[in-house]
């Protein structure tokens, strides 16, 4: 999250950059006056105001509203305005840049008082949440089901089976939710039947308690949509409840990903993750 904040401000500094090189090519004169309006009957005349030295103004025709002098001055002043507003956003956030507080453990440390300097670095781990990121990396039965030809692949390197699959992955990593993909769990009914699974994502919370997520890419195929819906008992049947530990994203019937509404549910299996 830390790293992400000032690469985003890293970022919008460089984009106000290219927009003031771009604004400066262009006559922007500062020194446009203001536009003043004199109306005679019916018509309307222009004048551009100018202060001269001292506190003294100038006036200057240009025309009526609609004259090529009156839409030259206010282009200049609509420019002149824009490079003011750009060159103050730089400077906030060069400011903020500068004064920007890391929360990044090591920072965090680095800033205390140096009578924090001599306590053991396990002082300053979370052993919770060690325990949580032990439990994602340990070995575990995984869907042993081919790859489809196409090859998506998240920030880490990992393989995953859909593009939609790869967004959930990457917002997760970024968040550090420690999670399972693609793991096996065996489901029992009330019956006694058993049924293997393999959620997309598996998250144990703080609180050890379990969520998942399935991202659903082929709802259009009525075989994809009806083992999902077999699916869905057997997740009822373990606990998982849709919207409180059982969460979907999908694809739209042309196979179309929004990747706002999959943010919406990380975010939510965020809140449940840390417990907020």
């Amino acid at each position: 999250m830390t790293h992400r904040s000032t690469d985003v401000i890293k970022i919008e500094e460089r984009r106000i950059q290219r927009l003031i090189d771009l604004v400066s090519s262009i006559d922007c004169d500062s020194d446009a006056g203001s536009l003043g309006i004199n109306r005679r009957g019916d018509s309307i005349y222009c004048y551009e105001s100018l202060r001269t030295e001292g506190k003294r103004t100038k006036k200057r025709y240009l025309g009526t509203p609609f004259s090529e002098a009156v839409r030259q001055h206010c282009g200049k002043r609509y420019r002149a305005e824009l490079m003011r507003r750009l060159h103050s956003n730089q400077k906030l956030l060069r400011n903020l840049s500068s004064g920007y507080l890391s929360l990044d453990n090591s920072a965090i440390v680095a800033a205390l008082p140096s009578s924090y300097g001599r306590l053991p670095r396990e002082a300053f781990i979370d052993e919770r949440y060690e325990e949580l990121k032990a439990w994602a990396a340990a070995d575990y039965e995984k869907n042993g089901a081919k790859f489809p030809k196409a090859a998506n692949y998240a920030r880490d390197g990992t393989r995953v089976r859909s593009k939609g699959e790869c967004i959930v992955y990457n917002l997760l990593t970024e968040r550090g939710i420690a999670f399972r993909y693609d793991c096996i769990i065996t489901v029992t009914d009330q019956g006694g039947f058993n049924k293997s699974l393999s959620p997309d994502f598996m998250i144990q919370c703080y609180d050890g308690t379990f969520v998942i997520i399935e991202h659903l890419g082929w709802l259009s195929d009525k075989r994809y949509a009806l083992d999902y819906g077999d699916k869905c008992y057997w997740y009822m049947q373990q606990g998982f409840v849709p919207g409180k530990n059982f969460f979907v994203t999908s694809d739209d019937i042309n196979g179309g990903t929004d990747s706002e509404t999959v943010e919406s549910v990380v975010s939510r299996v965020e809140q449940l993750f840390w417990g907020y």
